[in-house]
């Protein structure tokens, strides 16, 4: 689980931006299960969402996470030569940071507790830490610290992992993470660490997001079915779903079947769903491509989301209502709140426009984020704003300017 997540001179962020997941109340009902109690003491919430209008910045701040996902796990494969430019975005109206985006996160993986920082700029990393945090002092011990020697122009390295001196020099390029470099010398301490990484899916990539499940059409149905024809579990649960979300549905049924390509004409086989209706005891199965469109969406959907949570992870999808309808976002939510469904703690952090979600979180789980005259993005916790009441219409105080962050119109 991600407890918290900072980042500087990325995207439009300028300035230090932290997304919190930790709720900082004494006490809170044991009823609420949209947060869980940690081993550390921390309580965490599993559901956060970004809000404000458009261009302010609510994708970039996912960006940040899914970019630093990608940097630890896919680097040293993802780029080939030492001089290949890291895809880093810093803020473009920057004067005095040179170009250097600053990531932290402290994150928790099989009862540990780690803390990880990077800082990089497009040719080369400049630091890279990791922290482990002993448990009974309750202190961050390094792990590793890498730093940049302009001198030498490569990276001064005291480890405690047991990473040897001549692999580190033989592979470790300036462009790429010491997590990343080191799975593929498979030590064992940093291939474990990086598993955490794997657990993040995203929708969200350098140029914004990548797919919605409108945008996959038929394609997207094809990878659902086969997916779901292949994981039987999975698939009931999906079903049970869809069958609480649409009344008229009373199943699904997959079949394998050939299909021509309509542009080249290429036959092959596909995975082929159809909704089961049943009226009067009488069966009619209706092709998905003419299921109603929310219907469709959520069964593709449902396919990225089920294997994060049944895995543990984050799971960081941009604009998760997408042609869904606003009744069927608190039946998500819902998923990854009830420990019946999520046993281990999957987190969501999502972005959204359908504002009625504010109605089913808490303040602690809403971050707010616009942008300034100065073309710069800025977020904050809803709870950080002073006579915020537990009891408030966070919905209708929103929409009145409350708050902030709502759309200039």
């Amino acid at each position: 689980m991600i407890h918290s997540f900072k980042f500087k001179n990325f995207c439009s962020f300028a300035d230090e931006s932290t997304i919190s997941f930790e709720d900082s109340r004494k006490s809170i009902s044991t009823k609420n299960n949209m947060f869980c109690d940690r081993p550390s003491g921390s309580r965490i919430s599993k559901v956060t969402t970004v809000i404000g209008p458009n261009a302010s910045g609510k994708t970039n701040a996912l960006k940040a996470l899914s970019f630093l996902s990608w940097f630890v796990r896919n680097s040293f494969v993802g780029l080939e030569g030492e001089k290949e430019m890291i895809p880093v975005d810093t803020f473009s109206f920057s004067d005095g940071q040179k170009g250097i985006a600053e990531f932290e996160i402290v994150f928790e993986h099989k009862t540990e507790i780690y803390r990880y920082m990077l800082h990089l700029c497009k040719t080369h990393v400049v630091k890279e830490e990791l922290f482990g945090k002993d448990k009974k002092t309750n202190h961050f011990n390094y792990l590793f610290k890498r730093l940049w020697n302009p001198k030498s122009e490569s990276s001064d390295i005291i480890q405690r992992i047991n990473l040897r001196q001549e692999v580190i020099k033989e592979i470790l390029r300036r462009n790429v993470s010491l997590i990343a470099a080191s799975v593929a010398v498979k030590n064992e301490v940093l291939t474990e660490i990086a598993s955490f990484w794997q657990g993040i899916i995203s929708n969200v990539n350098r140029t914004g997001k990548v797919w919605d499940t409108a945008s996959l059409g038929e394609n997207g149905l094809f990878d659902a079915a086969e997916f779901y024809k292949k994981n039987p579990t999975l698939f009931e649960k999906v079903v049970q779903f869809l069958k609480d979300i649409d009344l008229g549905l009373d199943g699904v049924f997959i079949e394998e079947v050939e299909a021509r390509h309509s542009k080249t004409g290429e036959i092959k086989k596909v995975f082929f769903p159809s909704g089961v209706h049943k009226v009067n005891k009488k069966e009619f199965r209706l092709p998905f491509a003419f299921e109603s469109s929310g219907t469709k969406n959520m069964f593709v959907l449902l396919h990225f989301l089920l294997p994060a949570i049944e895995q543990g992870g984050v799971a960081v999808i941009d604009e998760l209502e997408i042609d869904l309808h606003p009744h069927t976002l608190p039946c998500i939510i819902e998923l990854f709140a009830n420990p019946a469904t999520n046993l281990k703690n999957t987190q969501l952090l999502f972005t959204s426009h359908s504002l009625e979600i504010l109605s089913h979180l808490e303040k602690e789980q809403v971050v707010l984020v616009e942008k300034n005259e100065d073309c710069k993005s800025e977020l904050y916790r809803l709870d950080e704003i002073k006579g915020v009441r537990r009891d408030d219409n966070i919905y209708s105080k929103y929409m009145a300017g409350a708050y902030g962050a709502v759309p200039n119109i």
